[in-house]
């Protein structure tokens, strides 16, 4: 990747959050409107997005179509965003994008926000690479979502919880009115939502376009650890179910073989190092420690130790109040400063059970140090992509 793309992407960083989709349009526009070169499904929800999103890609890739999928944030390298039939994006491509775009931005005298470009990345770099079907996971929201400018054959909503309440609002039917906005004409509709005010919305909404509406109740087996885990399972199985008329080389036995093949790291991701049992979770609100806690009080031997940071933007006495009672010793730390909680705050929060180590690597080594077996990372996807980081390279030398 040339150094002058990555800085000029990189320059945009500071950006922040502007919701709307009018310099997404403009500057699709400028740039030929690559966003409908290949169909797309749509994913939206709280918690779950990359995991479905990363499920029904696979399927796809394993049903023989060239599909890129576009997640974020990333854990450990930027590339990990853009998927293009199942690998990375290669350097030379996002380097092509980034550059078209910045050629774009220029000619148009539009400044994208970071996430904005990121995704007009992933519209530019799939149209190059001739994907056949693109799978787009939302940032934040849906209705004003720099995702939500396709005409998707699907919409995907996972489940909903409150996360970004000064952006989405702070009742559950609000936040599930911005989510249910990735709903358009012609789009298959399907959740595994099960609350009545959620279904009301997303129904509703549905309605309005004369859409099929599916909800999926069931679980379906997979590869990643957790029962919720097997709820975004049986939504992507579903989602390729509906779609085998418009998307005819999906089998039963092509949707067997990718979700079999459906990797998503940093989600109760197991290492075992040094004779301990480490689990690593991006789980950053309330909504996934409730969907993760049932696994660690059954799969996750007792006494524990927790290596715990978050961002002070989240819930942090909600999450705190649900994760810390099922562990014996927090070591508290700080994945990025300067949003990350700080280290002493989270002590206070642990009772007499807390550690503070702000540096996450130094967090690390303190809990393999440590006299305990059974050890769980988690609290932010910044802590998980830099844990993922530790113990990648440590295999590596």
């Amino acid at each position: 990747m040339t150094t002058a793309a990555l800085r000029w992407l990189d320059s945009l960083q500071g950006s922040g959050i502007r919701p709307g989709l009018g310099r997404m349009r403009a500057l699709l526009r400028r740039l030929g409107n690559p966003q409908h070169a290949c169909p797309s499904i749509i994913v939206a929800g709280t918690n779950g997005k990359g995991s479905t999103s990363s499920a029904l890609a696979s399927i796809l890739n394993a049903s023989g179509y060239r599909t890129g999928l576009y997640t974020s944030p990333h854990l450990v390298e930027l590339r990990e965003r853009w998927m293009i039939g199942g690998t990375m994006i290669d350097e030379s491509s996002l380097s092509d994008a980034i550059e078209r775009l910045q050629v774009g931005s220029d000619k148009a005298g539009i400044v994208p926000t970071y996430f904005e470009a990121l995704t007009l990345i992933a519209f530019i770099a799939f149209a190059a690479a001739d994907c056949e079907v693109m799978v787009l996971e939302v940032g934040m929201g849906g209705r004003l979502d720099a995702t939500n400018v396709v005409r998707p054959l699907a919409a995907l909503i996972t489940p909903i919880g409150f996360d970004h309440m000064e952006f989405l609002g702070t009742t559950i039917r609000k936040i599930a009115a911005e989510k249910a906005g990735v709903i358009h004409r012609g789009a298959i509709v399907l959740t595994s939502n099960d609350d009545a005010i959620i279904l009301d919305v997303l129904r509703r909404r549905t309605v309005k376009f004369g859409n099929p509406f599916h909800v999926v109740t069931e679980r379906h087996p997979t590869p990643l650890a957790g029962a919720f885990q097997e709820r975004n399972a049986a939504l992507a199985v579903g989602a390729a179910e509906e779609l085998m008329p418009l998307l005819p080389k999906i089998t039963s036995e092509s949707i067997e073989r990718g979700v079999a093949a459906t990797q998503w790291r940093g989600r109760l991701e197991k290492i075992e190092r040094v004779g301990k049992e480490i689990w690593i979770d991006g789980g950053h609100n309330a909504h996934a420690v409730a969907a993760i806690a049932p696994f660690i009080a059954e799969r996750v031997t007792a006494p524990r130790l927790l290596v715990f940071g978050i961002m002070s933007d989240k819930d942090v006495a909600d999450v705190t109040a649900a994760l810390f009672p099922m562990f014996d010793t927090i070591i508290a730390t700080e994945p990025y400063p300067p949003r990350s909680e700080p280290a002493a705050r989270l002590v206070d929060l642990a009772g007499g059970k807390g550690i503070a180590e702000p540096d996450p690597r130094r967090a690390i080594e303190r809990a393999l140090e440590s006299r305990y077996q059974s050890l769980v990372i988690a609290g932010s996807l910044y802590l998980a992509g830099a844990a993922i980081e530790f113990f990648d390279a440590q295999r590596g030398e």
